[in-house]
């Protein structure tokens, strides 16, 4: 069975309340139909985890404060990873006005899109984001192989 050590313990705890303000935000956003890009999360979390072990040793002590920030940092990464599990298990809803938003996910992950799946767009869906989305020649050329292969007539 493989253990962490305590530094990596400190480190993920980190780099998860750094994530909680993105994490706060993208679910406010995804209201709005907006969130953010991997990129974002993939900085955050690497600030986190490289921070981690220096805010730890200044929150080490025994006072009061110490103890605050230990557990606002605890409570922060379990929000992380509760809004994380919120983000990655809300369905998309491809008929409302702004799915459109969605489909450059639709297409797979990349740095510059959100990091949570979409699920298979309806065709109806795949027309909306033919006609609407700004895809680049090469990912409209994918956006087509996809529709075919789902068996959608072409847009």
């Amino acid at each position: 069975m493989v253990t962490l050590s305590h530094t990596a313990k400190i480190r993920i705890v980190s780099a998860a309340a750094f994530l909680s303000v993105l994490v706060a935000t993208h679910l406010v956003l995804s209201l709005l139909c907006s969130g953010w890009p991997l990129i974002f999360y993939a900085v955050a979390g690497g600030l986190g985890a490289l921070c981690g072990p220096w805010l730890h040793g200044r929150s080490s002590g025994d006072g009061l404060g110490a103890k605050f920030v230990r557990r606002s940092g605890m409570g922060l990464a379990g929000f992380s990873a509760l809004g994380l599990v919120l983000l990655v298990a809300m369905p998309v809803n491809w008929q409302s006005k702004c799915a459109w938003r969605h489909c450059g996910r639709a297409l797979g992950p990349g740095l510059l899109q959100s990091p949570f799946p979409v699920g298979t767009p309806s065709c109806g869906a795949w027309h909306t984001c033919a006609n609407e989305y700004p895809y680049s020649p090469t990912e409209y050329r994918r956006m087509l192989a996809r529709i075919e292969r789902q068996g959608c007539a072409a847009p």
